[in-house]
């Protein structure tokens, strides 16, 4: 009412009087002033005791009457009780309908404390893992969605791309799991429906391979009388020059329909189950030969391949699909570099991870070019010009065979400066020669 100061002030007063009559009147000072003061603080005793009792009850109940400065510290109380229940309230709406927006959007979602239980979930994820109100809240999430791919790609803790795999409860069902870090709090798992996508995704597979192998019989045919007709001299000089160049065309569609149907199988297929040890210096010594068959038809005559090996490696893989990745990748280094580049091969470690390397002085590449080298058909000038001899399917096909391997590609390249391929494998497919 008249704030602290003030009542301090009045307070101080009312007890200096009362002191200075009672001493008059008494004559007996300091026994009138020591009387006062005792009744005051048994006063004040009993007031504080009236406010820890009324502080202690429910929010809301009324205060008695309590004077002097204790009206106006209870009054303070009330204001800032009202003022933290309007905050409450506040609160609790935003949040009831915080809960109702993510309830109604398409994608579960579930949030995780730090050691993986479950704190809360919306509507759709209930429907996506089988989760129950009432149940499951606090429970281990690994304990309920019972799959092990999961598992190890929450112990790997590279969240960067989402992982799909099999619904814990529905036969049939493909469900994308995304995980999103949350500081000091856990974690939030975004789970969505993808089946309709994986469908899709599988009929346009099936859709490529199918048209590939059908295509395969007659381009075989057409190659075959081409040839014979070349070899048997049945045109005459001026038709020549065209039959050599439908020839050409047959086999430049002949390799992009092998390279068509070995992307499908890669997609499609199990990778080796019973992988087998492959010694590093092979590989490159393969990729060497064959870049330089390139080089000779391409007649890049100055253009120089070499293999640099530091030690004896293994990797724990598939022969044919490693050669692959390594042709294309050294390949790509010959057909994209002017004569009288330098590409070199390399193998190292780095942390226990196996990196084969191609590098080469060649143009570079732009960076906004980097992201999208491994779709396919993207080239980066855009021309699809057949003077490289490639298909354009090359990177893609390197990737999935790196992903069947438990690896990746890390590409750096600047215009100008060349460019460098890495193919990294994991710690346990690298293992010393013995």
């Amino acid at each position: 009412m008249y704030g602290s100061f003030g009542t301090t002030l009045i307070q101080g007063a009312l007890l200096a009087g009362t002191i200075l009559t009672a001493g008059q009147l008494s004559g007996r000072w300091l026994e009138s002033s020591l009387v006062i003061v005792s009744a005051l603080l048994v006063i004040s005793v009993i007031r504080r005791n009236q406010m820890y009792d009324w502080l202690e009850k429910k929010p809301g109940t009324p205060l008695g009457h309590l004077p002097g400065m204790w009206v106006d510290m209870s009054q303070r109380v009330i204001h800032r009780e009202r003022q933290l229940l309007r905050e409450r309230d506040e609160a609790q709406m935003l949040l009831i309908n915080l809960h109702q927006s993510l309830s109604s959007l398409d994608s579960g979602l579930v949030h995780l404390s730090p050691e993986w239980k479950i704190n809360w979930w919306n509507a759709p994820a209930s429907g996506l893992l089988g989760l129950r109100e009432g149940y499951d809240t606090d429970a281990a999430l690994f304990n309920l969605v019972r799959t092990p791919e999961l598992v190890r790609f929450v112990e790997e803790g590279d969240f960067e791309l989402p992982i799909t795999l099999a619904s814990p409860i529905t036969t049939g069902r493909m469900l994308e799991y995304k995980v999103c870090p949350i500081q000091d709090s856990g974690f939030l798992l975004v789970i969505r429906d993808v089946t309709r996508f994986t469908r899709l995704e599988r009929m346009r597979s099936d859709f490529v391979a199918n048209v590939s192998h059908e295509l395969k019989t007659p381009l075989t045919v057409i190659t075959g009388y081409l040839e014979t007709i070349l070899d048997n001299q049945l045109v005459t000089s001026q038709g020549v020059r065209a039959v050599e160049q439908a020839l050409k065309q047959s086999g430049r569609m002949n390799r992009l329909l092998q390279d068509l149907l070995l992307l499908s199988q890669l997609e499609t297929t199990a990778p080796d189950p019973k992988p087998t040890q492959i010694r590093v210096s092979d590989i490159l010594e393969h990729a060497v030969r064959e870049a330089n068959e390139v080089k000779n038809a391409l007649q890049r005559e100055t253009t120089q391949i070499h293999a640099i090996t530091t030690s004896d490696y293994n990797l724990l893989g598939d022969w044919n699909e490693l050669t692959s990745a390594i042709n294309n990748l050294a390949s790509n280094a010959v057909r994209y570099s002017p004569d009288g580049a330098v590409i070199e091969l390399a193998f190292a470690v780095r942390n226990g991870q196996g990196l084969l390397t191609v590098r080469d002085n060649g143009p570079g590449i732009l960076p906004e070019h980097l992201p999208r080298l491994t779709e396919r058909f993207y080239r980066v000038d855009n021309s699809h010009s057949p003077a490289t001899g490639g298909t354009g399917l090359g990177l893609a096909i390197v990737k999935h065979i790196l992903l069947r391997h438990g690896g990746s590609l890390e590409i750096d390249s600047n215009p100008g400066s060349g460019s460098e391929f890495r193919c990294v494998f994991p710690k346990e497919r690298t293992t010393t020669a013995r």
